[in-house]
């Protein structure tokens, strides 16, 4: 699963997450897809923004609870909830993605007690 989620690109995954967003937002879709991707996609060019890189991760992360919450509560058309559910499930791998990337440049969890690759845990020493 690791290898799986490292050989991921996560500008080409934020470049179709985009692109479905884009298509969503002329219809009844969640308005806030469409500014989180275009945020992901200006942290993917920076090279040195690692704080930006963090914010747009918690984001999407966070987003994909808020879909779940959108689909009981609206009903779009069949064509936009299919695209709706590609988008949502696009957001796991990129979301995964953009861990693994944070992980590789440095970045630490502080505020989640992750460190680098360490997701082991207080070790008692």
């Amino acid at each position: 699963m690791a290898d799986f989620i490292q050989s991921l690109d996560p500008s080409k995954l934020v470049l179709v997450g985009t692109g479905l967003s884009f298509i969503t937002s002329a219809f009844v879709a969640p308005a806030y897809n469409l500014p989180i991707f275009l945020f992901g996609v200006y942290a993917q060019e920076a090279t040195e923004a690692i704080q930006s890189l963090k914010a747009f991760t918690f984001l999407l992360a966070a987003s994909m609870f808020y879909d779940v919450i959108w689909f009981f509560r609206n009903s779009p058309s069949w064509f936009i909830r299919l695209v709706l559910i590609l988008l949502l499930i696009l957001k796991i791998p990129t979301t995964f993605a953009y861990v693994t990337a944070l992980q590789q440049r440095g970045a630490q969890f502080s505020g989640l007690g992750i460190r680098g690759n360490d997701l082991s845990g207080a070790t008692g020493e």
